[in-house]
């Protein structure tokens, strides 16, 4: 234990000085009762703020190029477009960071409409919609089963999630009615093999589809 002997004080723990009145201390300096939790250099919260703050600069960057070139600058609407997705990606997944299968699909969603921006600004071309949609939606389900079984959680604790791909699956069917796919057949096999697959899961394993719909909408 450490000791000044002008304020004729023990001092606990390891102090270069007297903390009182800044004179030397004699004695062997020891650990403290309570160990220091070390404060954290990079928060969730600092993360998102630097991440809003640099957002910003790049969007105003943007406008201030896009100004003194009379918009002359067509990918520029996309750039900005981009990073408020790229942003909001960020605050999903830091706010999702528990749950590495919501994580996973709010990515994969952001990515396909990043994905469709960037076709959509860049000719539309419709490959977006044509080849990514269908591919990512397949993806999606796989993945979903893939990370669910590989943290070895039972299939009611992410079934529901999988319903959840299906739906967001479903997006494509007036994409084809409207015209906007101009080659629906990726689409069409895609998400046939998407709801087949989900219908399949609901006939043979309905107690599990059962239980998570009774814990998550009292069903």
């Amino acid at each position: 234990m450490q000791r000044c002997n002008r304020c004729k004080m023990d001092i606990l723990g390891y102090k270069k000085a007297c903390p009182l009145c800044g004179g030397s201390l004699v004695g062997e300096g020891e650990d403290p009762a309570y160990p220091t939790i070390k404060r954290k250099i990079m928060t969730r919260a600092l993360l998102v703020r630097i991440s809003a703050f640099v957002t910003i600069v790049f969007i105003v960057i943007m406008l201030l190029l896009n100004s003194v070139t009379d918009g002359k600058i067509t990918w520029i609407p996309l750039a900005v477009i981009s990073s408020l997705v790229c942003f909001a990606d960020i605050c999903l997944t830091v706010y999702f960071r528990s749950n590495p299968i919501k994580t996973i699909t709010w990515q994969m969603v952001v990515g396909m409409i990043l994905s469709v921006l960037v076709d959509y600004y860049t000719g539309w071309h419709r490959w977006a919609v044509i080849w990514v949609l269908p591919f990512v939606f397949v993806l999606m389900l796989i993945t979903t089963l893939s990370v669910g079984f590989g943290l070895r959680m039972n299939l009611r604790d992410f079934v529901l999630y999988l319903m959840l791909d299906t739906l967001l699956s479903l997006v494509q069917i007036p994409l084809i009615k409207t015209g906007v796919n101009t080659f629906p057949y990726p689409a069409m096999w895609g998400e046939a093999a998407v709801v087949l697959f989900f219908v399949g899961i609901v006939l043979l394993r309905w107690r599990d589809f059962k239980s998570a719909s009774d814990r998550y909408f009292n069903m």
